[in-house]
């Protein structure tokens, strides 16, 4: 009957070894989830304030441009540089924002 208890115990740690395991995992996958919705919020929020952030965007200061998609995407005003090309476009550095001046 020992033997038998000495297996009992084998597979008893057995299965806490794949719990240990399974923890680890779901531990990963939680926080995963945390981060995932962590980023959903964000997005959420930029949807929330977007139709607002549209009523107050002003494209034109002075003689320089600012960004749309900054502004929309996260409420700062980044600058549009002229860049000298055959299509004459003004892009923004910080998210690759590109737009042609058709001398409109």
């Amino acid at each position: 009957m020992q033997g038998f208890a000495a297996k009992l115990i084998v597979r008893a740690k057995e299965k806490a070894l794949a719990q240990t395991t399974d923890g680890e995992t779901l531990r990963n996958q939680i926080a995963e989830t945390y981060k995932s919705l962590a980023e959903l919020s964000q997005h959420l929020k930029a949807s929330d304030m977007a139709a607002e952030r549209l009523k107050i965007y002003k494209p034109k200061y002075g003689s320089d441009y600012a960004c749309p998609i900054c502004w929309q995407e996260r409420g700062v005003i980044t600058w549009l540089l002229f860049v000298e090309e055959l299509d004459h476009a003004y892009h923004c550095k910080i998210c690759g924002f590109k737009e042609a001046d058709d001398g409109q």
